[in-house]
Order: structure tokens, then sequence, then C-alpha cells
């Protein structure tokens, strides 16, 4: 079982785009975001096409927690410090709304997605004064929420803080019910944007002319005007999908370093964490380190399945969403999540519904993406620049030590061939995969993750398979395959 929502549902399936079409608002991927953005604008008499690369509900979506949750880990004192008492409020509001939301639709369409109401923890094993400094500023935010020294995970904790009227659900469920008066195309993948004809063009060269742009897919893969791959990095976590005897009624996140993770549905543990920065994982052995941690909550777990995910994380630990740039009349976007994807894509979807339908804008939100002017880009250069600087100095000037036949079975990594750099994995017969190391995206360096068997840029977060293969954006080309090798 490699991820627990794909094996409890099964979604339709839509043809891909075959000729030249214009639409009204087009919808760049088939997320959570993508879904309900449609279905908003549905409500309101608007026609929406959704462009889906792959399978709706085929990236983040789909290997979510199914959270449905404002405790988004230590954030609301960070808003006050960074941003404003009122700003914190804005965004609590808009996420207690989100959770009212999906309770509301889910009763008023009769949706069997298995919704529970519920509470949702954070909570720390190392130190409490965090935590008791983000209880002061939630209170501030008027939220519902208890300090706690104890809770039903199995282990002591140092402190918690439980915030009530949470919820968890199947979100493939909700999603499969949601989408049948939509119109959808899957396997259309949109490569590229002629931003003053509002022209869209998919890798088999079909074009789609809209009056209004949506973006939804993830990671933006325009990179001017905008500019977010200065505002954004991805990030990777691991999880357990495990048979478990004693099912938690509620919804846990460690505060700590590793970002534990623990989530019940039906008989199983979706247990997870060990996160880290896309292409961060050289060493591996993620999977291992949390069936360590899961043996001291509890030794008697049966692990099913394990998968990982993607998400995008913004510099200031805010979503974007609105106008896509300033610059852009009609286009909109809705990315960094920060983990976040359920409530952010309800409120997020009304935001852009509201100022499609309406013609509102939101310069005065905390969610605006033009709340970087000039200065806060560079700040943004500053703090994400170092690893773009990092990936491409190591693409033209670091000069691998490894040779091809010194590669072990099973292993991939960056060597010399040939008197060039390349990539390669070699598989358990000893066949020799060997791609470019440089990323189509800007061109930074890509690494080995030995987890996945993947090629990951540590820059902007672009995946590829061991073939070079695109597995996640913001990069629109696959990797250059040099040749496979006995």
């Amino acid at each position: 079982m490699d991820a627990l929502w794909k094996n409890t549902t099964d979604l339709p399936d839509y043809e891909s785009l075959k000729s030249n079409i214009n639409v009204d608002i087009a919808i760049i991927g088939g997320g959570l975001a993508g879904i309900l953005t449609a279905y908003k604008l549905k409500e309101k008499g608007l026609n929406a096409v959704i462009f889906e690369a792959d399978k709706i509900c085929s990236g983040t979506t789909g290997y979510t927690t199914g959270k449905i949750s404002l405790a988004h880990g230590l954030i609301y004192n960070y808003l006050i410090d960074n941003f404003s008492l009122e700003q914190a409020v804005e965004y609590a509001d808009c996420n207690k709304k989100a959770i009212n939301e999906y309770e509301e639709l889910i009763n008023k369409e009769n949706i069997d997605c298995e919704f529970e109401k519920c509470s949702s923890y954070l909570y720390s094993a190392l130190y409490d004064y965090n935590l008791k400094e983000e209880f002061k500023a939630a209170k501030k935010c008027n939220l519902e929420c208890e300090y706690l020294e104890e809770s039903e995970l199995p282990k002591g904790i140092k402190g918690a803080i439980k915030y009530k009227n949470q919820g968890k659900f199947n979100p493939l469920k909700f999603v499969k019910h949601i989408i049948k008066d939509l119109k959808i195309y899957e396997h259309t993948f949109i490569k590229e944007f002629d931003e003053q004809n509002k022209l869209l063009t998919t890798d088999k060269g079909y074009k789609v002319k809209a009056d209004k742009i949506v973006f939804a897919c993830h990671y933006p893969f325009v990179n001017s005007p905008g500019y977010y791959f200065l505002r954004m990095h991805q990030e990777r976590s691991y999880f357990l999908i495990c048979e478990n005897k004693k099912k938690l009624k509620n919804i846990y996140l460690n505060v700590d370093e590793k970002g534990y993770s623990f989530r019940s549905y039906d008989k199983y543990l979706l247990f997870g964490g060990e996160k880290h920065r896309t292409g961060g994982n050289k060493e591996g052995y993620k999977y291992n380190l949390l069936r360590e941690k899961l043996k001291t909550f509890d030794k008697n777990y049966n692990e099913v399945g394990h998968y990982s995910t993607q998400d995008c994380m913004s510099i200031d630990k805010v979503p974007y969403i609105g106008l896509f740039s300033d610059s852009l009349k009609d286009i909109y976007v809705l990315t960094g999540f920060n983990k976040w994807g359920m409530t952010s894509s309800m409120f997020g979807s009304d935001i852009i519904a509201d100022m499609i339908s309406n013609g509102l804008d939101n310069k005065n939100s905390i969610f605006c993406p033009s709340r970087f002017d000039t200065k806060g880009v560079a700040k943004s250069a500053i703090k994400e620049g170092p690893y773009s600087i990092k990936g491409l100095s190591k693409e033209f000037l670091n000069i691998p030590n490894t040779e091809l036949d010194k590669l072990l079975l099973g292993h991939g990594g960056v060597v010399k061939y040939n008197g060039k750099k390349v990539g390669v994995y070699k598989d358990e017969d000893g066949k020799c995969y060997i791609v470019s190391t440089k990323c189509p995206h800007l061109g930074c360096e890509l690494s080995w993750n030995p987890d996945e068997k993947s090629w990951d840029c540590p820059c902007h977060g672009s995946r590829f398979d061991y073939m070079g293969n695109i597995i996640n954006d913001p990069s629109v080309e696959n990797l250059e395959f040099i040749e496979k090798k006995q």
C-alpha cells in the first residue's frame, strides 16, 4: 500500500485535451485547490475548466494526512511578531471558517467521506516554553484552545495545546462527490504560458485561450513575473501506514524538529515525519528512522505500507492567494500552503472565486501575493538565494570522485563517466541509467534521494525518476537521458 486514500477510493477517469479550445476560466492543477476553486465558481454561475498534468489528486492531495485543522505548528506567535495581531486574527479566522465550511458542505451534500469532528494537539517532547508562548498567541487570536501537560499519546510529553472543533476526513471520497459536475481534462500538461494573450499551450501543442487563468498547480512554473522561485522552497515528509489496535480519537503534531504526525483512519495509523528540504536526503533511511521512532510509542505495530509527499513552503509561512502578479490582470494563484492544504484550499478557493466573480482585490490581506514588494523579494532572495548559488556552483564547479564501476548495486549518485559529470542509478541487476545532473528549471545540480530512487533539486524542488521523467514541478522538462548501460 503506497498511499492510504488511493487504496480506499476510485476516482473517475477523464479524457485528455485533443484540440484547441476557448474557455472562460482555465484552472491549471487538479488537486484539491483547483477542484474546490472550480466548484465554488460553478456555484456562482461561472464555468471553469480544470487541466491536470496527470490524474486528478495524484499529487499532494492524494498523499495528505486529511487533517482539517487550524493548528499549524507554532504559527500564531510568529504571525503576531512578524505581521500584526490583526493579520494573525485574519489567518486564524480564515482557517476557522474553512473548518466550518467543510462540515456544512459535507452535511448539505450528504457526502460520505468519513468526516469526524475531533481535537487537534500540538505537543513537544522537549520544551514547553515555545508552546506556552504559542498558547498565549492563539488566545489573542480568539481561538478555542487549552494548555495541557498530558494527552492520549502513550509516552510523556512536556506540554500540549489542545484545539477543539477540528476535523479529519477521507479527502478523495470528498473530492469524488464534488467533481460530479465539473469539466476536467486529465493527462493534459500545460507547458507554456503567454501572459499577453492569456494563452496556454500543452506538451502536445494544443492551445487553450482563456479569459481568466488560475494557477493551482502546486508550484507555479512561470518564473517571471511573480518570482515564486525566490519566495518558496519545497519540503519532503515520510509516512508509515500501520495497522493499529488502538484508535486515536484526535490528531497530533509534534512541534519539535522532526515534526512527527499522528492520525488514525479506520484500522490504520498514519505516522509521519523526518521532514527535510527537497534535495537534502543524501543519507536516506528516513523510513527506518520513522520505524524506530514509532517503536517508542507502540512496539506492536504492523506496517502495511509507506509513502512520501512534497509540500511548497512559503518564505514567510503564509500561503500566496490572489493575483499572480500586480502586472498580470485576470491571472490568479494559490500556492505555498506550508503542509496545510486542506484548510488553505477551502478558504483560498473562496478568495479566488470572490475575486473573479465580484472583481474584488485582496491587497490588504495577509494572503495577498503582492505583500512582497521589491524589498520583500530581495529579502527572500537573501534567504533562498544561497541554495540556488550552491546548487548552481555544484553543477559547474564540483567534480565527482566516484567512477561508474565503483557505484554499488541498487545505489545512485553523481559520478564521472567518459570525462563528464553525470547522474547514475545502478539497479540490482547492474543496469545503469545515466542522466544529466542539471535541473532543466534553472540549472541547479540535482541530488540523489536513496529512499525514493529519484533525482531531487535542492534549489526549487523539481524531482525526476531515475530515468529522468518529471515527478514534481516547477520544471516542465524531463532530464536529458544520456544512455542505459549494462
